[in-house]
């Protein structure tokens, strides 16, 4: 086996990077690779700082034109525990240089999501308070600017109305979509939509409000189960439904 003597090593910065990047787990099984400390014993580290292309030429992905200098480089490293980093040598066929760099790649994304600060839902808080008499008064417009830092004036509007039926819709993990379903006479309906992305903004409107600031009129059963069928299905609306005012 051909070795090439000439690496200097991967770097204590090299590492750094490489087990802060991974989150201290393996970028395979996602097991965390620091085990806590017994009573009497230290912690124990039970991860390997891999090599995508072998350092020595006759090892797993080696490659002789591949440049020395990048050999112990961050983007030749991936993160494995003990298991898989004798899995992937073992295996050079099935866990090739680009899908390993496929794994770590993918496996950094993961991390990053998973490190994302929580959404703080006081930032869009939604006012809303029934004011008696089947009348229903809530903020719409956009609610929360982060980039702004301040919070933006929103427009407070009244509607009478009942709720029968409510819905949230995640489109990803980290900004949910939630509509209420209100009928605010017979045949005749009203769809409050919020969107919340993240922290950084919610807006908020009301669709079918026949108001000076969103003039269109109401919604009919007909196109609420065109526009919103979900909403129909979870109010059960196959036909109009009989309340009283």
């Amino acid at each position: 086996m051909l070795l090439r003597f000439c690496c200097l090593g991967i770097t204590d910065k090299t590492r750094k990077i490489l087990w802060g990047r991974s989150g201290t787990q393996c970028a395979i099984c996602k097991c965390e690779l620091i085990m806590d400390a017994a009573t009497n014993d230290d912690e124990s580290i039970v991860g390997d700082e891999c090599h995508i292309v072998a350092r020595e030429v006759g090892g797993p992905r080696g490659d002789s034109s591949f440049p020395l200098h990048q050999l112990d480089s961050y983007s030749n490293l991936i993160l494995l525990c003990k298991k898989h980093h004798k899995i992937v040598d073992d295996q050079p066929n099935e866990y090739t240089v680009k899908k390993l760099q496929e794994i770590k790649q993918k496996h950094l994304e993961y991390v990053r999501q998973c490190l994302e600060p929580p959404i703080n839902w006081s930032y869009a808080k939604i006012s809303e308070e029934y004011v008696g008499a089947g009348f229903i008064k809530k903020e719409i417009g956009t609610l929360w600017s982060n980039y702004a830092n301040y919070p933006v004036t929103t427009e407070v509007v009244r509607f009478s109305g009942k709720l029968i039926a409510e819905l949230v819709i995640y489109k990803d993990s980290l900004s949910p979509h939630s509509y209420e379903l209100y009928q605010i006479d017979q045949d005749r309906y009203v769809v409050y939509y919020n969107y919340i992305h993240r922290a950084d903004y919610g807006c908020a409107k009301l669709i079918g409000a026949n108001l000076d600031i969103d003039p269109d009129p109401p919604l009919s059963l007909e196109e609420v189960q065109i526009l919103f069928p979900e909403l129909v299905t979870k109010a059960g609306l196959s036909r109009t439904m009989n309340l009283e005012f």
